[in-house]
């Protein structure tokens, strides 16, 4: 039985890399490809951007889609709205791994999430998702100093800090009460992504750091949550739950 995917965002840079993934999996079926309504490739079927088979058209609104299994939004906040309005009325699993939600934005997704399986996966990576459950296999209370999350992505990256740096703030800050956790953004040419988390201690330094090599990953990371969000029950997740 295979899963209907709408992609929402699909002409994007991870948009395109999902496409080409979801070829090597038999079991998602690609329903749906969503982009923005300025889009210059809508109307255009989406295997002439990505070289594929997927004899499907690119389109600016859900008009017309029938209800799919999932849905995958890479996109931006700005059809966070549509994209909520159609998983809500069609009670489809969502996952959210576009970033630069406001907070009146991530409490409708949580309210959402009493009654759809919703995700909130600002990083697709599983290697971000190893560094978070490995700071949250042990206790912050006795750290002494501050930390530094230095990001650094290619410059037409929307929103500035990344949504990882933000999530990965919000954790240390939960880990321990008024922890100091700053970040430093950087852009570039072509980065795909690099997070440096900076432990500076008496007289030491702790880094560590998760380098992207390319987009592949967070399409292989999309596939992952895409099978195991379809058999799940009402709830808020993210990527540490698989």
């Amino acid at each position: 039985m295979s899963i209907d995917l709408i992609l929402c965002g699909a002409s994007g840079r991870l948009g395109l890399e999902v496409v080409k993934e979801i070829e090597n999996h038999p079991s998602i079926k690609l329903a749906g490809c969503i982009s923005s309504k300025n889009n210059k490739s809508i109307g255009e079927k989406i295997s002439v951007l990505t070289n594929s088979s997927f004899d499907v058209e690119l389109k600016s609104s859900f008009e017309g889609i029938l209800k799919p299994d999932v849905i995958l939004d890479v996109s931006s906040p700005n059809f966070f709205d549509e994209i909520v309005n159609f998983s809500k009325s069609n009670e489809a699993p969502l996952i959210v791994a576009s970033t630069g939600h406001d907070d009146e934005q991530i409490s409708m997704l949580k309210k959402l999430s009493e009654s759809i399986p919703i995700m909130i996966a600002p990083n697709l990576s599983m290697g971000i998702n190893y560094i978070k459950n490995f700071f949250n296999s042990f206790s912050l209370t006795s750290l002494t100093s501050d930390i530094e999350i230095h990001e650094t992505h290619h410059k037409n990256k929307i929103d500035s800090p990344s949504g990882t740096a933000l999530d990965l703030k919000d954790l240390f800050e939960s880990k321990k009460e008024k922890l100091k956790v700053s970040i430093k953004s950087y852009r570039d040419d072509d980065s795909v992504g690099t997070h440096k988390i900076i432990l500076n201690m008496h007289d030491e330094t702790i880094e560590i750091t998760h380098l992207a090599n390319s987009r592949k990953i967070f399409a292989i990371g999309a596939i992952t949550a895409i099978k195991w969000i379809h058999n799940q029950k009402p709830g808020l997740y993210s990527l540490s739950n698989i």
